[in-house]
């Protein structure tokens, strides 16, 4: 028997799975629950080891979908954390505050001090469901004392700009709301000078190619934000580290991409 528990061991180690709660239960799309979490628990050097509660999804169809987790019973004391699963067990996003969320190495390893946790009760995440795949989720509770938490899986109709349409005159918003997503933009028959303006937490670069050849891009950032378009062809938008994500929202995902004729100060 000792055996086949090694064996066992070994394979869900290369699979990246652990031995971890069972099941509590399915958290359909387009639906909600309620989830009573235990508190967490003090371990060694000073870390916690959370309360966990483990929910499969499975959804119906492809598609966007954002799921949140909102505290009803500690509410503003609420330490929650999402952590999103294949089926494989291999981690695709992990919520860090209301406004954004990111994968390895941008968040602390599963089971350790938990980092960037704010005192808002609720925290999201999105990923791009398949039908007919499983997902799971593992909501975490380091709080010291048990909370009654609201879960939800919501579809949604991601940002539309950024799918490689020409960019030419005027403004458009655009908003990074997947982990590892990249906006591109045709700007080969712009002219004038871009600025690019973004304000949250992500690490966001407006890139400037002049050709597919092109291993040396001009960057923007909400620092240095304005250059002239002349000789780019492609612009392609995208948080720096590809570990960042957060929502269409002002203040999270969202960026605007202005031209105009006015020269960069």
């Amino acid at each position: 028997m000792w055996r086949i528990l090694a064996l066992l061991s070994l394979f869900l180690a290369a699979c990246n799975l652990s031995l971890g709660p069972p099941l509590a239960g399915d958290l359909p799309v387009g639906e909600s629950l309620v989830a009573t979490l235990p508190p967490a628990q003090e371990a060694s050097g000073g870390s916690l080891r959370p309360g966990v509660a483990v929910f499969r999804l499975l959804p119906a169809q492809d598609g966007a979908v954002e799921v949140a987790a909102v505290s009803a019973g500690l509410e503003l004391s609420a330490r929650l954390r999402l952590v999103l699963l294949d089926e494989r067990g291999v981690v695709q996003a992990v919520s860090v505050a209301r406004n954004w969320f990111g994968a390895y190495p941008e968040v602390a390893p599963l089971g350790l001090r938990p980092q960037g946790i704010t005192t808002d009760p609720g925290v999201r995440l999105n990923f791009r469901g398949q039908a007919g795949q499983a997902y799971y989720l593992r909501v975490e509770n380091y709080a010291l004392a048990e909370d009654r938490v609201n879960l939800s899986a919501t579809g949604f109709v991601p940002n539309p700009s950024g799918k490689g349409e020409a960019l030419t005159s005027g403004s458009v918003q655009g908003a990074i709301e997947f982990v590892g997503e990249f906006d591109r933009y045709d700007v080969s028959g712009a002219g004038g000078y871009l600025r690019f303006v973004y304000a949250g937490p992500l690490d966001l670069v407006a890139l400037l190619y002049n050709g597919p050849d092109d291993l040396y891009p001009r960057a923007l950032d909400p620092v240095r934000n304005c250059a002239p378009l002349s000789p780019a062809t492609l612009l392609v938008v995208r948080d720096r580290g590809l570990a960042r994500a957060g929502f269409d929202e002002e203040g999270s995902g969202r960026y605007t991409l202005k031209l105009s004729s006015t020269p960069c100060p």
